[in-house]
């Protein structure tokens, strides 16, 4: 079984290695106030190191920490935990292009649907809303414009041939248009800057 000291030392070794791309001296200083830390604690509370060390933190979060304090020092960029935040207009942009490309006809309709998914996966991932937020802007920017384009082909009004066909038609792709830059305008909005 394992001694106090072992299991600070071989605690302390890996938080070393982990830190090895900070600049030896701010490594040296991390080493020295946990060493002192965890020294101090089982001081207090003697036969705990196994809580103590898990208080502490894992050697891999506090090198995390230690680098992006430093700024991402000796040439290396800070580790980010967690994915990679996207633009807050990049979603937006895919949402207006989402909705014009079905116009075009042909493959565009497709493509059109694949950018808009990609834009809805975008905004439910993104971190610059609120789920209250995210729901209302993708209520009036998608699923009311999908659900307008829906009920036009559903409705039983004869489409093809009738005079009133091509101004009612351009009446609703210019309406759910305007609802979708309602609803990307919302969320630029209230986006978070940070």
């Amino acid at each position: 079984m394992k001694t106090d000291e072992t299991l600070t030392r071989e605690y302390l070794a890996a938080v070393e290695r982990e830190t090895s791309t900070l600049p030896a001296a701010a490594r040296q200083e991390l080493i020295a106030d946990l060493g002192e830390h965890i020294e101090v604690a089982l001081a207090e509370r003697p036969g705990s190191v196994h809580e103590i060390l898990r208080e502490v933190g894992d050697p891999r979060v506090i090198a995390a920490t230690a680098l992006q304090e430093l700024g991402g020092t000796a040439g290396v960029p800070a580790r980010k935990s967690g994915r990679r935040r996207s633009p807050a207009w990049l979603p937006l942009v895919l949402l207006v292009v989402g909705d014009v490309l079905p116009y075009l006809g042909g493959i565009a309709l497709w493509i059109g649907f694949a950018v808009r998914v990609a834009a809805v996966v975008i905004v439910c991932r993104a971190r610059h809303w609120t789920v209250a937020q995210k729901w209302t802007g993708l209520t009036l920017s998608v699923i009311v414009p999908v659900v307008a384009h829906v009920a036009w082909y559903l409705s039983p009004v004869p489409h093809h041939g009738s005079a009133a066909e091509p101004v009612a038609r351009w009446t609703l792709v210019a309406l759910v248009f305007l609802l979708t830059l309602v609803g990307t305008g919302w969320l630029w909005r209230n986006r978070r800057r940070a």
